[in-house]
């Protein structure tokens, strides 16, 4: 790679944080991945009492060819939405990955994508129709195990393919102050993108 990254925040901006980047992306060989990216992204939380607590989320990146990358344009949305109260957390949320004509879509080849479209791994390249992706969130913490479910539609965005629906589910345990045990799982029904595909990790992890 002979890439630059620029990504600035500023605390505080109202009642959230304010953070613009640019990513130029020059990989060698290219493959098709070289990229120039620019966002901007706010994020934070109102605190309305004691127990509860708003959150949002909202970002726009667009993204063009670059070095030795074929001529395309792709945006990317998010939006996203929540409310805390006591120890349970609801979100709500909209991502979109757009498409360009069906030729080249909005890719993100650095970022640890099994994190958001889905644990099932079906998205960790967007297809050249776009990617839009509903999803609602629930997690908690019940006898020392924190809890997220996490449930996602799948559509993409140029045309009217419907890809699919996933579940993803994790329980974590801590144990003192240096061990963590976990479960986790995902159920990816295919409709009309990839096959039915499930996924079952057990986890542990030490921290020194």
């Amino acid at each position: 790679m002979d890439s630059h990254i620029f990504n600035v925040g500023v605390d505080k901006v109202g009642p959230g944080k304010l953070t613009g980047y640019a990513y130029l992306l020059d990989f060698d060989p290219g493959d098709g991945l070289d990229s120039q990216t620019y966002g901007i992204r706010y994020k934070g939380e109102i605190e309305s009492s004691e127990n509860l607590t708003w959150l949002y989320t909202a970002e726009y990146a667009h993204q063009s060819d670059y070095s030795e990358s074929g001529d395309f344009d792709a945006d990317y949305g998010l939006v996203e939405a929540g409310v805390k109260i006591n120890k349970t957390t609801f979100k709500i949320g909209y991502e979109h990955l757009g498409s360009d004509n069906g030729n080249a879509a909005f890719q993100t080849p650095l970022a640890t994508l099994h994190a958001f479209n889905g644990w099932a791994d079906k998205f960790l390249n967007t297809p050249d129709t776009g990617l839009e992706d509903v999803y609602i969130q629930a997690s908690t913490w019940v006898a020392g195990v924190k809890l997220i479910a996490t449930y996602h539609d799948f559509t993409e965005d140029q045309g009217s393919s419907h890809f699919g629906n996933e579940i993803d589910l994790v329980a974590v345990k801590k144990f003192g102050k240096y061990y963590k045990v976990g479960a986790k799982y995902a159920y990816y029904d295919a409709d009309d993108f990839a096959t039915d595909t499930q996924k079952v990790w057990v986890f542990g992890s030490v921290s020194f």
